[in-house]
């Protein structure tokens, strides 16, 4: 039996991975913080119980070391296991690994935006169309009940751009949802972003597909050896979308093929972004021949993911949501949603900025995609352990100002607790919403909330 030893193994991609390495009868460690993630519980349904502190004990026995792309070689668990001479793996080389024995039935779902939920759709599908696959998903997908899944059917995993991490990936099937500028601490401009994707899409072989987004210009650029489908809300698609209705948290649509109607579709989520993510499956579902009803069906069943326009609860007539989005392009899709499906709801929006050179890039796009909200609640900026230097409180009081200036009444807290004790205060007699928002633990606002008040 083959051991492999995680670095990181609660992160959501690598956490997913090992899950699948678990299921396919490896023996899985792993090592990282003491901090509790939701990640913890589906290592443990996986049966992974051996996970602990860094320590250079953890891979004395190990045959393969995989890592989140989060550590380098100073890590003592990496040091210590190119000491020993094994075979130390980052998580997208082991991913890439993972995909090569699955050439034929392999799909990646990348691009700016929508990666995870989009996944998470297509997983879905393919568990309703009996199928039978092996998912590697962002973020927990509630219908099969977490992020990883091992099948002996069709692959489908996120490839992210950041690094170029996707170059490690070789799909049969390659969808890419929107090409748009993020990670400015990696990528100088969106013309190195676009490259990094056309590098990718030129892995994609001639006998595979190359799934995108007809309606925008970049995604139109790619060139792709396989055939390319497109999919949008224009005619010029070849799969688009009519008749957009949304309604608290419902969205449906009627489904075109080149002209020809295929149906209405159904889904429990908010915004044309998930519009184009179902596109971009059912796009899928034609090229693999799966009947239409069944597509449907998956989607009226769809139970959604974890940290996606996800219902905490509420608190009286307070309904309180949580959201991953963290970049404005994110920020502006959602909460245009919010307020076309809760047309009559006062909005709060508490936003936790992710990461110092993010935010310093994006401050006045920021502060315009915020306004969009009633009202808003600056939590201080999720700091990254890659970052150097403190200017969270300085960049936060800056984005306060910009939103203010732009006519938004705006509260600045620093801690999640000082968040959540205003809103309880303010604002938990009072009928509306409140949203949560950003990629670090501004959750725990929503949920100290509800559990206060359960």
């Amino acid at each position: 039996m083959q051991k492999i030893h995680f670095v990181g193994i609660k992160g959501s991609g690598i956490s997913a991975l090992a899950q699948v390495y678990a299921r396919m009868g490896c023996e899985v460690t792993g090592s990282d913080t003491d901090a509790v993630f939701f990640t913890d519980e589906l290592l443990r349904q996986a049966g992974i119980t051996q996970v602990t502190g860094p320590s250079e004990k953890n891979v004395q026995d190990a045959d393969i070391v995989c890592h989140s792309p989060a550590y380098g070689d100073d890590h003592i668990e990496i040091k210590k296991a190119k000491e020993l001479g094994i075979e130390v793996l980052s998580y997208p080389q082991m991913l890439g690994r993972l995909m090569d024995g699955h050439a034929e039935a392999a799909i990646t779902v990348s691009g700016t935006h929508g990666k995870t939920t989009t996944t998470s759709m297509i997983a879905n599908m393919l568990l309703f169309s009996k199928l039978d696959p092996l998912a590697i998903i962002g973020s927990k997908n509630y219908n099969i009940g977490s992020n990883g899944r091992y099948g002996y059917g069709h692959m489908v995993a996120e490839a992210c751009e950041y690094r170029r991490s996707f170059h490690n990936y070789s799909p049969k099937i390659a969808i890419i949802n929107n090409i748009d500028f993020d990670h400015p601490d990696y990528f100088s401009g969106i013309d190195d972003v676009f490259e990094a994707f056309q590098t990718f899409v030129d892995k994609v072989p001639q006998d595979g597909a190359l799934i995108t987004w007809g309606d925008q210009a970049l995604c139109r650029k790619l060139v792709s050896k396989g055939k390319v489908h497109y999919f949008g809300l224009k005619h010029t698609n070849d799969i688009y979308a009519t008749d957009v209705k949304e309604r608290r948290g419902m969205l449906s649509f009627m489904a075109w093929e080149q002209g020809q109607q295929l149906g209405v579709v159904k889904v429990r989520a908010i915004g044309e972004h998930n519009v184009l993510n179902v596109l971009a499956a059912i796009t899928l579902s034609r090229i693999l021949e799966i009947p239409f009803a069944t597509v449907q069906e998956s989607f009226a069943e769809f139970g959604g993911v974890y940290r996606r326009f996800d219902y905490l609860g509420h608190i009286g007539q307070l309904e309180v949501y949580d959201d991953y989005a963290h970049h404005p392009s994110e920020i502006e899709a959602t909460l245009k949603a919010v307020k076309r499906s809760f047309p009559n709801d006062h909005l709060l929006t508490v936003f936790q900025p992710h990461t110092i050179s993010r935010t310093m890039a994006f401050l006045d796009e920021f502060a315009d995609a915020l306004t969009l909200s009633d009202e808003v609640m600056l939590v201080k900026i999720y700091q990254s352990a890659r970052e150097a230097g403190d200017r969270a409180e300085e960049l936060t009081n800056l984005l306060a100002e910009k939103i203010a200036e732009r006519g938004k009444t705006v509260h600045l807290v620093n801690t999640l607790d000082e968040g959540t004790e205003w809103i309880r205060k303010q604002r938990a007699a009072q009928a509306g919403l409140v949203l949560t928002m950003g990629a670090g633990d501004i959750r725990g606002i929503g949920e100290q909330l509800i559990s206060v008040h359960a």
